[in-house]
C-alpha cells in the first residue's frame, strides 16, 4: 500500500507540474484594460505598461515603427514592449528637507552667506544653450506613477492611456502658457550684479525668468500671488548660483502636474561648455516625497541665424482666443458655455477637464487599437 501510494503521490506531482508550466493568464495592461481606474493596484508595476518610459508611450500615439526623421523619430507600435528598468533614475531627493525654504537656508548657510562677486569676478555664461531639466530618464512610467499621491497619480495614469491613442493635450497647441517648467528650460543665461535673466523662446511663446542675487527678499506674504515663472531669489557660492522659487501658479509640466504650493532649488554650475545641476521639487499636495533631478545645458558651438531667439506669442501663429471663431454670416462670434467646442478659460486644470471629455468619446466613437503582443 505505501508503495503504491507513493507512486501515485509522484504522478499526481508530476502532473501538477506539467500544469503550473502552461501558459499564466495574461495580465491587464494599459492597453488592454476596460477600465484603468479598476487596475489601481497595478498602477506603479512596470508591466502594466510593458516597460515603456512616458517618452516611449507618447511615441505610440502615432502608432508605426520608429522612423529616422522629425515628428516620427520617437514613433513606436501601440502596445509594443518598451526599454524602461525599474530604479534606473532615482527621482526621490537625497535631502533630509521637507519644504524648499529650510533646504535654500542650509545651503545658503553652509556659502557663509554668499559670495559678493564683482564685475571682474561674476561667472561669464554667455552664448546660447540647449538643454533643460531631465525627469525620468530610462525609467518606465511606473516610477513617476509611484511618486504622485493618488489624486494626481489617476490622471497620470489617464494622460498615458490617452497619449498611447493619440488623444494628447498641450497647453501650447491652444494658446495656453507653457508655465514654470518651460522657464525652467533656457537658452540664454544674463549674468549681471544682483541679477541673473534666464530667457528662452519657442514657436508660440518667450519665457523669462528675474533671478535676484541681491540679498532681497521674497515679495511680502500680503503681496505674494501665483506666477507662471514663480518669484525667484538667490546667491552665489563661489561659482555656483543656487536658487529658490516660489508663488509658482498650479499647472502641468515637469513630471505631471503641479499645484499652486510647489516650491524648488535650483544649482547651477559652469564646467567647460557645459552648465550642470539640479533641481529639488517641494509640493506634498502631488508627490509622496520631494524630487529631484539633473540640469544640463551643452554650449551650442555656433548660432545658425534661425536659432537665434526671438519674441513670440501664441496668437503670432494660432490666432485669437480659441474661443473666438467666423460663423456663417462670416462675421466674428465667441463660443459660450453650452458649446461643445466651448474653453473655459478660468479652468485650473484643462488638461484633466480634456482627458475625462476626451474618454468619453473616444469610447463612443468606437475606436479601438490592437496591442502589439
Amino acid at each position: 500500500m505505501t508503495a503504491r501510494f507513493a507512486a501515485r503521490a509522484s504522478i499526481a506531482a508530476l502532473l501538477g507540474c506539467f500544469s503550473l508550466s502552461g501558459p499564466a493568464a495574461a495580465q491587464t495592461t494599459i492597453f488592454t484594460t476596460t477600465d484603468f481606474r479598476q487596475d489601481r493596484d497595478r498602477w506603479t508595476d512596470p508591466a502594466y505598461y510593458r516597460n515603456n518610459t512616458p517618452g516611449q508611450l507618447r511615441g505610440m500615439a502615432i502608432n508605426v515603427e520608429g522612423r529616422r526623421t522629425g515628428q516620427e523619430l520617437s514613433a513606436r507600435v501601440y502596445g509594443s514592449e518598451g526599454t524602461g528598468k525599474a530604479g534606473a533614475v532615482a527621482l526621490k531627493s537625497p535631502y533630509p528637507y521637507t519644504n524648499a525654504w529650510d533646504h535654500y537656508q542650509a545651503l545658503l548657510k553652509q556659502a557663509n552667506g554668499g559670495t559678493r562677486h564683482t564685475r571682474m569676478t561674476l561667472p561669464d555664461w554667455g552664448g546660447h544653450w540647449g538643454g533643460g531639466v531631465n525627469f525620468g530618464g530610462g525609467a518606465p512610467a511606473s516610477s513617476i506613477a509611484a511618486m504622485l499621491t493618488p489624486k494626481y497619480r489617476e490622471t497620470y495614469v489617464q494622460e498615458m492611456k490617452a497619449v498611447t491613442e493619440g488623444r494628447i493635450w498641450s497647453a501650447n497647441s491652444i494658446c495656453l502658457p507653457g508655465g514654470y517648467f518651460d522657464a525652467v528650460g533656457a537658452e540664454e543665461f544674463a549674468v549681471t550684479l544682483g541679477k541673473v535673466y534666464t530667457m528662452g523662446s519657442g514657436n508660440g511663446s518667450s519665457t523669462t525668468r528675474w533671478i535676484f542675487t541681491d540679498g532681497s527678499p521674497h515679495s511680502p506674504k500680503e503681496k505674494e500671488f501665483g506666477k507662471w515663472h514663480g518669484e525667484s531669489i538667490g546667491f552665489w557660492n563661489g561659482d555656483e548660483l543656487v536658487v529658490h522659487t516660489n508663488q509658482i501658479r498650479g499647472w502641468k509640466g515637469g513630471l505631471s502636474e503641479y499645484s499652486d504650493g510647489l516650491e524648488t532649488v535650483e544649482r547651477y554650475r559652469r564646467t567647460g561648455d557645459r552648465i550642470e545641476g539640479e533641481i529639488t521639487l517641494y509640493d506634498p499636495e502631488v508627490y509622496v516625497s520631494p524630487i529631484n533631478a539633473r540640469l544640463n545645458f551643452r554650449l551650442d558651438k555656433e548660432t545658425p541665424y534661425e536659432d537665434r531667439m526671438q519674441f513670440n506669442t501664441c496668437t503670432d501663429t494660432m490666432g485669437p482666443s480659441q474661443n473666438v471663431y467666423m460663423d456663417e454670416k462670416g462675421q466674428l462670434n465667441i463660443r459660450l458655455d453650452g458649446d461643445p467646442l466651448y474653453w473655459e478659460a478660468a479652468d485650473t486644470r484643462p488638461w484633466a477637464t480634456y482627458l475625462n471629455e476626451s474618454d468619453k468619446r473616444y469610447k463612443q466613437s468606437g475606436q479601438t487599437r490592437t496591442p502589439r503582443r
